[in-house]
């Protein structure tokens, strides 16, 4: 069975593929099976270099990994190329650790006593394609770096940029079966997970689908981390250092990536005596992105990546709008082009449930800033949250009300390598990035010696 990549700029065909059956599917797990039975036992600095290989590798070829980035999910040029920086800097986070980073002392009574993280084994990542680089790599280098070995399901409208990526793996020398791309048809997950080489599954994309991916890894006692939506709010208050300031940074948040990314600011919670002047400056900043050329510098917008999701996106324009939610900024769609918009909505007891993947803004209003913990908390989703005031110690105390993964405070909301991220309720369980994602697909062995 084929399948193809579509250009969402003019909807072209770019490139058509085959899904691999059943039998391909198993001997790359026994490859997969016995790379591991090899890589878990090479030193941790051997490790490290063929890392640091893969990181000139893709510095390399950085134009071209986001020439291919811009064709298939349609992303300016410019953002393709800050996704493999952020990439690259990711590998390099990764290779400075030290050993040491596998091994937690207990101090006891005993001779020794310590808890040593060791691999599990090969992990199936399930990855989306709003970040085709980026998602693949936050996953795979932490794992790597461990001693487990991947095996990716990419999401089949960026397939290009999965295999581009295993090619650099493999001129990078690293040795067959570490990194292998699997294409498969989503009824054959269920196959792949359920096989008893697979010994965990990381999962980044919608609540639905992760909610199915969740039940196929815990019917098999598989160890899963899911990353799903989110529906971040930006919270600003009115004694916030810089209005046209903090306004143009809500701007470029909810926009980054053509608003296709689970942690920019979807909702502006905003004081109602600054309400007005935040919304006019937020419109003037949202005229600045225009439709152009992917591939020109100047263009800070992109396109919906597929046709499916430019009619969902277009049908929760309408439905806001139809509750109630005030035009402030209206859309223009031309194909799978949205101009940015702003909806203010009236009433806040209206809360739109989904995550809208497209450059929409949504403004609420506060009178009274113990309203804002409910406001920020009427949603399914916990991923993440941002801040604005001059008041530190109120924004710290505001946090420990606020239901995510993470808050920020003067900050947008960011993916970091030194720090964990992930979220809570309906944004998924588990944490990428950081020390902490290691240990997520490890076995954490107790060692207890006495004389």
């Amino acid at each position: 069975m084929r399948f193809q990549t579509i250009n969402p700029v003019d909807n072209n065909i770019l490139n058509t593929y085959s899904f691999i059956e059943d039998k391909e599917i198993n001997d790359k797990l026994t490859v997969a099976n016995k790379a591991y039975e090899e890589w878990r036992y090479l030193s941790f600095y051997s490790r490290i270099e063929y890392i640091n290989k893969l990181t000139s590798s893709i510095q390399d070829v950085l134009d071209i990994l986001s020439y291919l980035i811009t064709q298939e999910m349609g992303k300016p040029i410019t953002q393709s190329r800050i996704e493999v920086n952020k990439s690259i800097n990711l590998c390099k986070y990764y290779a400075d650790l030290e050993e040491s980073i596998f091994f937690k002392n207990i101090y006891t009574e005993y001779e020794k006593s310590y808890i040593r993280f060791e691999p599990i084994g090969p992990i199936l990542g399930i990855m989306p394609w709003n970040y085709p680089i980026w998602q693949i790599i936050r996953y795979a280098i932490p794992n790597i770096l461990l001693g487990n070995v991947i095996i990716l399901k990419p999401s089949i409208n960026t397939a290009g940029c999965s295999i581009l990526l295993e090619k650099i793996f493999i001129e990078s020398g690293f040795p067959k079966g570490i990194f292998q791309v699997f294409l498969i048809d989503i009824p054959k997950i269920e196959l792949v997970i359920g096989n008893p080489i697979i010994q965990g599954v990381s999962f980044t994309g919608s609540h639905l689908t992760g909610s199915h991916i969740g039940h196929l890894a815990g019917k098999y006692i598989k160890k899963s981390v899911l990353e799903l939506g989110g529906n971040d709010a930006f919270i600003v208050m009115k004694d916030v250092n810089n209005i046209q300031k903090t306004a143009k940074l809500a701007t470029e948040s909810r926009l980054n990536n053509t608003g296709q990314s689970c942690i920019s600011a979807k909702r502006f919670i905003i004081d109602h005596s600054i309400v007005n002047d935040f919304i006019d400056v937020v419109i003037q900043e949202m005229k600045k992105y225009h439709k152009g050329d992917l591939y020109e510098e100047s263009t800070k917008i992109g396109y919906i990546s597929r046709s499916d999701l430019s009619e969902k996106l277009y049908k929760q324009y309408k439905t806001i709008i139809s509750n109630g939610g005030k035009i402030c900024l209206e859309t223009i769609r031309n194909g799978n082009f949205f101009s940015p918009s702003l909806l203010k909505i009236e009433d806040n007891n209206f809360f739109f449930s989904e995550e809208i993947f497209g450059p929409i803004g949504l403004v609420y209003t506060f009178y009274n800033e113990k309203e804002i913990p409910s406001i920020v908390n009427a949603t399914c989703y916990g991923l993440g949250a941002s801040i604005w005031t001059k008041d530190l110690k109120k924004a710290e105390i505001l946090s420990k009300k606020i239901n995510t993964g993470m808050v920020f405070v003067n900050e947008i909301v960011k993916s970091d390598p030194r720090f964990p991220f992930g979220g809570v309720k309906k944004s998924g369980y588990g944490r990428e990035l950081s020390v902490l994602s290691i240990k997520e697909f490890s076995n954490w062995k107790t060692i207890i010696i006495k004389k």
